[in-house]
């Protein structure tokens, strides 16, 4: 077995770490954006997450005037992050779960892609097993009926879903040139605190109905910890790590989702889902081995 490459078990470590963060904020937000909407959960989340960052953000500040084109970056990812959340929410509510859920968690298919093209990382075949059998595993993992999944017809929430997987795969490809000059808290501050007027200026046109409640609150107060923590962690696993390894494992998310729904709401899982989980659990070890 070949000895791990520097930064490997750090990519690994992160994508993982991501994944839980994002799969477990995104199953307390289903519980959050049914009492109160998706647009109101998504600006609060976004605003409490950019509150959360400022201690952290502020003591780098000034490498926002090192490279301007940094900064600039940043806040177009931030552009990008807050129209990629308004898809993403606005496909759960149009469309099927069973299916737009697995197009969205392939956006690592996209990051690697764009990881190829634009920042040089090189993939070798074993890594290129591992990462399919990852891909493959969040797709079975992410559908829950497989009668539905496979067989309905696609539905309004294809779109949305498709452009948060173009929108999310090249935000986690963005993030590691931005992280390189502006560290690991600086980007996720300016993404954070660029898409509460891009989800207000919506939030306004849109006028959902609606209030929200003290009980509430504290679901999108969990939701931006977690959001944000993950968010952070992804940062830092690209800056000295590989996109192509962290944002694949990050992809994971939907299947944390299933789990914590399977082991908390007793929601039965299916075999492809099993065989899901299998096809996760090779595609890791096979990340972990080859060097």
């Amino acid at each position: 077995m070949n000895s791990l490459e520097p930064g490997l078990i750090t990519s690994l470590a992160c994508g993982l770490l991501t994944a839980t963060g994002f799969g477990t904020a995104d199953f307390v937000a289903k519980l959050s954006t049914g009492r109160v909407g998706f647009l109101r959960t998504a600006l609060l989340m976004q605003t409490i997450g950019g509150m959360l960052l400022l201690p952290f953000a502020l003591p780098d500040a000034s490498l926002l005037f090192l490279q301007p084109w940094a900064t600039v970056g940043g806040l177009m990812l931030g552009v990008i992050n807050a129209i990629a959340t308004i898809a993403l929410y606005k496909g759960f509510e149009v469309g099927r779960l069973t299916i737009v859920s697995p197009i969205a968690s392939c956006a690592p298919l996209v990051s690697v892609i764009l990881a190829v093209l634009l920042l040089g990382e090189s993939i070798t075949l074993e890594r290129a097993v591992g990462i399919s059998f990852v891909v493959i595993g969040i797709i079975l993992v992410s559908i829950q009926s497989a009668h539905e999944g496979l067989s309905e017809k696609l539905g309004q929430g294809v779109v949305y879903a498709f452009l948060f997987m173009i929108l999310g795969g090249t935000l986690l490809v963005g993030l590691k040139p931005v992280s390189h000059v502006l560290g690991v808290y600086l980007p996720v501050f300016l993404i954070r605190w660029m898409g509460v007027p891009v989800i207000g200026v919506t939030f306004l046109m849109w006028r959902p109905k609606g209030t929200i409640r003290l009980n509430s609150l504290s679901f999108i107060v969990v939701v931006a910890i977690l959001d944000t923590f993950a968010n952070v962690i992804y940062t830092y696993g690209v800056s000295v790590g590989t996109v192509a390894i962290v944002s694949t494992l990050g992809g994971l998310f939907s299947a944390v989702t299933v789990l914590l729904a399977w082991a908390l709401l007793k929601e039965r899982m299916t075999r492809h889902q099993l065989l899901g989980f299998v096809a996760i659990a090779a595609g890791i070890t096979i990340l972990g081995l080859v060097g």
